[in-house]
């Protein structure tokens, strides 16, 4: 199998994984970057949508409208509820509320069309899950710790991440698409290649930095990492399969679709809108989170990829 420019991107995250855990100076070096990291994978993530027009990046069809109040809404719920029963403490419980209540990942597209999928839906809904999840991130934050909620986060913080973050990327796309119009073609197609590796790279160095915590902790306090592992693992696959059942009744390609969306969430971005204000764990929490997210899409490539060598190869022989 021949490994195309998407398996490289996919593998260079996967091992800036790797290099953040075992390189702690490197991750200590790159650690302040991380964030400003983050905005540029935002900004760039944008860029190849610029043709598509509002409908197709937005849309409220009953289809999109299911999926996010299962994503962003009864998800959340379940895990507050579960938190509760099991009387998790509230900060733990604040941990899994943030990867609940994340939006869909930006690559969850990508994934969907790597799996047959519907990408259109896959796209529509992590645009409105991004756009979506500071409500549904700072509502179900004051329902899980309740009055704690209200000193530990600063609104007005909260407020200009989110502007940050969100709003000043989706300026910036809106410039941009006004610009994309007037290229040409060829010039297209270079801009659209400088903005994956660009993201790619930043990406990369978010990764690298968030993983400076996780060797401390891995060095100082190794079960305090495996605990989170557990925690970041549980809900991952747990969101996924649940997702899969609960959708399997309008068909099996949209619950894989929904799986996804659910499953993977971009908890460096509800990180960034965060932060510190629900505690130093979360920093933690969200490095080990990086390991699925960055993982995880290299092993779904790889195994559309066989799958299509297979079927070449089988064609060919016949």
């Amino acid at each position: 199998m021949r490994m195309d420019e998407r398996t490289c991107a996919l593998l260079l995250l996967a091992v800036s994984i790797l290099v953040g855990v075992f390189s702690p100076q490197l991750a200590l070096l790159l650690e302040p970057f991380s964030l400003p990291a983050l905005f540029v994978v935002v900004v760039f993530s944008l860029v190849p949508f610029a043709q598509l027009g509002p409908r197709e990046l937005i849309a409220v069809t009953p289809d999109v409208v299911r999926v996010l109040v299962w994503q962003l809404l009864v998800l959340p719920m379940l895990v507050v509820a579960i938190g509760t029963l099991c009387r998790f403490p509230s900060p733990i419980v604040s941990l899994l509320v943030v990867t609940a209540c994340s939006g869909a990942l930006f690559a969850s597209p990508a994934l969907a069309a790597l799996l047959d999928l519907d990408q259109r839906q896959s796209l529509q809904c992590m645009v409105l899950s991004t756009l979506l999840m500071p409500v549904s991130l700072y509502a179900f934050l004051w329902i899980s710790s309740y009055e704690s909620v209200k000193i530990s986060v600063d609104v007005e913080v909260y407020v200009v991440r989110i502007l940050i973050y969100l709003v000043l990327p989706g300026v910036l796309f809106c410039v941009y698409r006004a610009i994309d119009r007037r290229l040409s073609d060829q010039a297209r197609q270079h801009s659209r290649g400088f903005s994956r590796w660009a993201a790619v790279v930043a990406l990369a160095i978010f990764g690298i930095g968030r993983m400076n915590g996780v060797a401390e902790q891995l060095t100082s306090n190794p079960a305090h990492v495996f605990f989170f592992l557990g925690l970041t693992t549980v809900m991952c696959v747990g969101m996924l399969v649940l997702t899969t059942i609960v959708m399997h009744r309008y068909g099996m390609g949209e619950a894989l679709t929904a799986a996804i969306l659910s499953g993977f969430r971009n908890v460096g971005l509800g990180y960034a809108l965060i932060g510190e204000m629900i505690g130093p764990d979360l920093s933690i929490y969200v490095g080990i989170g990086l390991l699925p997210v960055f993982t995880a899409p290299l092993i779904i490539k790889l195994m559309a990829d066989r799958r299509i060598w297979m079927a070449e190869r089988s064609a060919t022989a016949s």
